[in-house]
């Protein structure tokens, strides 16, 4: 006799259904890694964004070297020389790496060190504004080497080689004219300096230079801009480091230092005695403490600074 049916339903094996449930799981727990490991790299490799927001550099300021210790940049690319040409100052200049980095980046136009990290006080020194007068631009490179890896209290800005086509044929008169007297006339190779040091914030600039015999000054000084009193203050000081003496800055409108001081940057004159294109033993060195006698004064760096 045949069995009927039962009417209970018959009971649903669950294998089925939690393999699929499963297997979803699975998948979802899978694409939850993956993002998860994604943000993680990301967050990871990504380039690190300055703490600083970097400012667009001025007159097409453009960075030629750097290093943990200084920077190079190019503030005027019309005034590009091969310094190499001047035999009387690649024979007194210590090539170091640095300054034959310094060398090389003059073939593109003025090149500016940067040594420090920013902070401040910030000063400026320079060299070189007329080409033919050596032992500025000798005791600039010296001041580098010697500030090279040294503990700064501050920022020190140096243009070692003001206009390196003059340079380079050892002149002082730029596009027929001295660069020295058209300082206050925009797009000039001194008034783009003078728009470097505003835009950096320099508070003191010293700019070098050499006097020939029986010429104006004609003599070791120190030149002060009888306007501003810190200019003659620190005079003095550099005075009393030096022995040189100093005096009042001619009526002229466009020298560089008159118009840093007119826009408050306090500034000098240090002139030493040596025939233009050539070397007058000890010039360099007499150059060299003007510099020195100018960091002294600020705090920034002195004979006495060691190593960190």
């Amino acid at each position: 006799m045949k069995k009927r049916p039962s009417l209970r339903p018959k009971k649903r094996t669950g294998t089925g259904p939690k393999i699929i449930i499963v297997k979803k799981r699975f998948l979802i727990l899978g694409v939850l890694i993956l993002m998860l490991s994604g943000i993680f790299i990301f967050e990871n490799f990504k380039k690190p964004e300055s703490a600083e927001t970097t400012k667009t550099p001025p007159l097409n300021e453009s960075v030629a070297q750097a290093s943990l210790e200084y920077k190079i940049s190019i503030i005027d690319n019309s005034t590009g020389g091969d310094i190499t040409n001047n035999t009387v100052l690649m024979d007194r200049i210590n090539q170091s790496p640095l300054i034959t980095e310094l060398i090389a980046a003059s073939e593109n136009g003025t090149p500016m060190i940067t040594i420090g990290n920013g902070s401040r006080p910030r000063v400026m020194i320079v060299a070189g504004v007329h080409g033919g007068e050596l032992p500025p631009q000798i005791a600039a490179t010296k001041l580098i080497n010697t500030l090279n890896g040294k503990k700064i209290n501050g920022t020190i800005y140096i243009i070692p080689f003001a206009i390196p086509r003059d340079t380079a044929t050892s002149t002082r008169i730029h596009n027929k004219t001295d660069p020295n007297r058209v300082a206050n006339i925009p797009g000039t190779p001194v008034n783009k300096i003078i728009r470097t040091s505003k835009n950096k914030n320099i508070t003191l600039l010293l700019d070098c230079h050499s006097t020939r015999p029986h010429d104006i000054p004609g003599k070791n000084c120190i030149i002060y801009d009888p306007k501003n009193q810190k200019s003659l203050k620190l005079a003095l000081y550099i005075n009393n480091k030096t022995n040189s003496p100093v005096m009042k800055v001619g009526n002229y409108s466009g020298v560089l230092t008159t118009v840093c001081n007119r826009n408050n940057i306090t500034s000098v004159v240090c002139e030493v005695l040596s025939p233009h294109g050539k070397l007058q033993p000890k010039s360099d060195h007499l150059a060299y403490q003007y510099m020195i006698s100018f960091l002294d004064y600020v705090g920034i760096y002195s004979n006495d600074t060691k190593k960190p």
